[in-house]
């Protein structure tokens, strides 16, 4: 077989192994926000996810901060982002909230309770499967193809909502995308250091101690072990690139070790930890949506007649979370609706968005806003029979209502 050939697959025959209303591809926060909010509307929802857990950044890359809870005064999200803050609460898995209602979470406890909150809204859950294709007919998207343990499979839905972070559905789909990356990084953990022998170094050689840190630091892309690591230009919606990211930060990492462990006092037993399972993404695809929202909207606190959300936080590329404070603007539903191809929802990440404003859409409070909204127009979208871009926004915004989101 010559390299750039074209294999012509012969027809197959896949069973259909489920037929749902709301098929949500992706267990991250928006996922895991979509397919509870399509349950509680009375959709029967099945949940999709290529790993053996939930979570998406929070589980698999230690993104733990549930960020843009508030305005940089006080709070403002409310739905699904406070029902899992309380729900954490009571099992003392999270931080005590800042005053805008922001706190971090224990991922081990998400991970299970995430399963128990979509088991009792009654979602089928069905991990360790890649849905790895939507089907369609007529433009319309009626089902992915799934790939899984179990072979080739294809599950049917009246409405698919898809919360890859990458678009992957829509993008095979057809939707026009755009893909602009931001930097990744691995979450690691050194331990085995001897802090108060490496204090004492730093104190008695300070010259010393800066050019071994110098070296260390050049070893690993010109970051100290220990601090966020970021690699620039990586498109994470291409597997090489992606082999290429990992390799490369796992090898500078275990090189600046191995300087370390060789020469500053304290570091002669130090060893990694833990490495992510996944690396942590920023940003990737967007999809070109009936709205694309603008830094602007958000800047300018607008308003808009389909809001789905009312947020506050503006991060538009590395901090603060609350870069202007006092902030009051909608989060559109068009937004959520790709411009063409029907039977789908777009939530997360990936949502139709300018770069600027898409920095701080990625935020986990944004994303299970958008989540929860993308899964009600789904269950509305199914029960009504009707296209995504037909749901009508009043009963979409009843059912955010009914499900306590802030509408403003």
């Amino acid at each position: 077989m010559s390299r750039n050939a074209v294999i012509r697959e012969a027809a197959r025959e896949t069973p259909v192994v489920d037929q749902v209303d709301v098929l949500v591809a992706g267990g991250g926060p928006a996922g895991i926000a979509a397919a509870l909010a399509a349950a509680r509307a009375g959709a029967r929802t099945m949940l999709m996810e290529r790993y053996g857990y939930l979570g998406g950044m929070i589980t698999g890359a230690n993104v733990v901060a549930v960020l843009g809870c508030g305005d940089g005064y006080g709070p403002k999200a409310g739905g699904i982002t406070v029902e899992i803050r309380e729900r954490l609460r009571k099992l003392g898995a999270i931080t005590a909230p800042n005053e805008c209602g922001d706190y971090s979470v224990d991922p081990e406890v998400f991970k299970w309770q995430a399963v128990e909150m979509l088991l009792e809204a009654q979602v089928t859950l069905r991990l360790h499967t890649l849905a790895c294709e939507p089907v369609l007919e007529k433009g319309r998207v009626v089902g992915v193809l799934t790939e899984s343990k179990s072979g080739r499979q294809a599950v049917g839905a009246t409405a698919v909502v898809d919360a890859t972070a990458d678009a992957d559905l829509a993008w095979r789909a057809g939707c026009r995308c755009d893909n602009d990356p931001h930097e990744v990084t691995l979450t690691l953990s050194i331990e085995g250091i001897d802090k108060q022998r490496a204090a004492e170094f730093a104190r008695q050689s300070p010259e010393e101690y800066r050019a071994i840190v110098e070296e260390a630091s050049r070893l690993n892309g010109g970051v100290m072990l220990g601090h966020t690591r970021l690699l620039k230009g990586i498109d994470v919606t291409d597997a090489v690139a992606l082999t290429r990211a990992e390799i490369q930060l796992r090898r500078e990492c275990f090189a600046a070790l191995a300087y370390l462990r060789a020469h500053m006092p304290g570091h002669e037993h130090a060893r990694v930890g833990l490495t992510c399972p996944q690396l942590g993404v920023r940003l990737s695809r967007r999809v070109r949506g009936e709205y694309v929202l603008a830094d602007d909207d958000l800047r300018s606190s607008r308003h808009f007649h389909d809001g789905i959300a009312r947020l506050g936080v503006y991060f538009p590329d590395w901090g603060p979370i609350y870069a202007i404070r006092g902030l009051d603007y909608d989060l559109p539903y068009r937004s959520l609706v790709p411009e063409m191809v029907e039977g789908l929802l777009i939530v997360g990440r990936c949502v139709s968005a300018d770069y600027v404003a898409a920095n701080t859409l990625r935020l986990i409070v944004p994303c299970l806003a958008t989540g929860q909204a993308g899964g009600a127009a789904a269950a509305i979208a199914a029960r009504d029979n009707c296209p995504a871009r037909r749901v009508p926004v009043l009963a979409l915004r009843e059912v955010l209502q009914s499900q306590d989101v802030l509408l403003g």
